[in-house]
């Protein structure tokens, strides 16, 4: 089945950078992985951006822009429509209209979800992150999403 998986939490809480190290572990965890479309030059991804590859045969869209007022629930359409993921990856606030982007889109167009969030620590934030790509990485792997 197609999956969402949401990476939510309140402001300034490691979304961004959690979809970010994700990212780039997937380009190094599949070398041959597909580029299908990014927003900017896959050297140099940071946070704000939008990355869809192909790996296994599996097209994966990344879209970290989970901020209220961005439009989310336009830009998940767009990809789902542009692009037919099977998984994707995106952030979002804990409440209010980025979560009612996520979960109206994955109504509509059948996509299951998972909800997580970011890993909270006073130390270390940056391990933390890759903490959590890793932990997601290993999740769709153990559900034969990819």
């Amino acid at each position: 089945m197609n999956t969402i998986t949401a990476i939510w939490h309140s402001a300034g809480k490691g979304k961004s950078s959690t979809i970010l190290e994700l990212a780039n572990l997937l380009m190094k965890t599949f070398p041959n992985y597909k580029l299908v479309y990014s927003s900017k030059e896959v050297t140099k991804i940071t946070i704000d951006f939008r990355l869809i590859i192909e790996v296994n045969g599996k097209t994966i869209a990344l879209e970290s822009q989970g901020d209220p007022g961005t439009k989310l629930k336009e830009r998940l359409e767009g990809i789902i429509k542009d692009y037919s993921p099977n998984i994707i990856f995106c952030t979002c606030r804990t409440r209010g209209e980025t979560v009612n982007a996520i979960e109206n889109t994955a109504n509509k167009y059948e996509y299951d979800t998972i909800w997580t969030s970011t890993y909270q620590t006073t130390y270390n934030h940056s391990l933390a992150n890759q903490a959590k790509a890793e932990h997601l990485l290993d999740l769709i792997n153990k559900f034969g999403l990819i």
